[in-house]
């Protein structure tokens, strides 16, 4: 409730807006810069999941097929998959999560 609560708040509104209304798996192809994906192969969140079909939601979230398939879309990706960690490898797995990260930022 800081004195940047206004744009931390938008900011955080233009991300969520992102993430509900402008997927962005169909531009990951124009990407040119070295990327890195570092996905916990525990992660299944998927915004909408509870209310998708039963048929459909068993499918969302699959990250470790999901960051597979990303990495073969963006032209310099490296992926680095991080085993029993979920949606918060930053905090769930901070030294697996940092090593890869300033690897990657040194290279």
């Amino acid at each position: 409730m800081g004195p940047d609560y206004p744009l931390i708040a938008w900011n955080a509104a233009l991300t969520y807006d992102m993430i509900f209304t402008q997927p962005v798996v169909y531009e990951f192809e124009n990407l040119q810069m070295p990327t890195l994906l570092l996905i916990g192969q525990r992660d299944r969140t998927a915004q909408g999941k509870a209310n998708a079909a039963p048929e459909v939601r068993e499918k969302l979230g699959n990250y470790p097929a999901l960051g597979k398939e990303t990495a073969k879309k963006i032209k310099n990706a490296s992926l680095v998959e991080i085993d029993n960690v979920g949606h918060l490898p930053h905090i769930e797995a901070y030294e697996r999560f940092i090593t890869p990260l300033l690897q990657f930022l040194r290279s």
